[in-house]
């Protein structure tokens, strides 16, 4: 399979999109590029070469930015099903070997993940849609990597406020949440664009921890100096349901409510249990002990 050395970024400026970007342009190994809308806001470092597109994404201006590009990395929102496609068929048009699609979180070939969280289903279709498109000399690597765990901790997206010395604790705490370092998934792309062969038309699954909230919380007491944290509780049942609400009302801070629903409830589809990790084929740094972790986030090293 040829090499991928022509790496494109769509959605570079986003929570997950430094990560990558950071990854694949410190390689030598790549020509890195990243294509952003003219109305965006997002910077980029001064030797990165940005393309920049009309709002509306026409084609024209995305067949010239993808005119020798050997892979894209598509990180634009779920609920934006039209336009990857269409950015699919521009990179079928010209030429681009291999597409990595926004997946970067459950399992979503899993069609419970879809009825936990029904805005994943826009992830879901672009990867059946590359899929129906593999005969066309265009292949895919979709990364799952369950959530950001260092990202959800500094957020208090994951249910842990580290400044306030607070926790969420959902039903009884004691679910399993695999979980990816921001660093490690941008690693991840790097090396699956060096293993073409390796990585082509398939899911890669990724987790560098897996803890329950109670274990965690455990973690980040010891972390913190050893005092017992705040606790709260709530049930993922009243969650799912604030999130339908938000959503019914076009209040788009309902999806996170769904998602987390989703992680901590009873139901939750542990993709590790069913799928071998990509960590040693892809040759990825291993990640620090929990404890030397959790002193960098709380230290604000990392």
């Amino acid at each position: 399979m040829a090499e991928l050395k022509n790496v494109l970024i769509i959605g570079a400026g986003g929570n997950l999109g430094p990560s990558i970007l950071e990854a694949v342009s410190s390689d030598s190994y790549f020509t890195v590029s990243v294509l952003s809308r003219k109305g965006s806001s997002s910077t980029f470092p001064s030797n990165i070469k940005v393309h920049r597109v009309d709002d509306s994404y026409p084609e024209e201006e995305l067949l010239t930015a993808f005119k020798g590009q050997d892979a894209i990395v598509l990180l634009l929102p779920p609920n934006e099903v039209e336009l990857q496609k269409r950015v699919v068929d521009a990179a079928i048009k010209a030429g681009v070997k291999r597409l990595v699609p926004g997946e970067f979180g459950g399992d979503t070939s899993n069609q419970k993940v879809i009825e936990q969280v029904p805005v994943f289903k826009g992830k879901q279709e672009v990867t059946k849609y590359l899929q129906s498109k593999e005969d066309t000399g265009l292949s895919w690597t979709a990364v799952i990597n369950g959530a950001f765990f260092d990202w959800g901790l500094k957020t208090t997206f994951l249910g842990f406020d580290i400044g306030a010395r607070k926790a969420t604790i959902y039903n009884d705490g004691n679910v399993p949440l695999p979980s990816t370092l921001l660093s490690t998934v941008g690693a991840a792309v790097a090396s699956l664009l060096k293993h073409p062969s390796l990585t082509a038309n398939k899911n890669i699954y990724l987790s560098d921890y897996k803890f329950t909230q109670n274990e965690l919380l455990a973690e980040l007491e010891k972390a913190t100096g050893g005092d017992k944290w705040e606790v709260s509780h709530r049930t993922t049942d009243e969650l799912r349901a604030t999130g339908y609400e938000k959503l019914g009302k076009h209040d788009y801070s309902g999806i996170p409510d769904l998602i987390i629903a989703s992680v901590y409830g009873p139901d939750f589809v542990d993709y590790t249990a069913d799928h071998e990790l990509a960590h040693e084929q892809l040759e990825l740094p291993k990640s620090d002990p929990i404890d030397v972790l959790l002193k960098k986030i709380v230290n604000g090293e990392k």
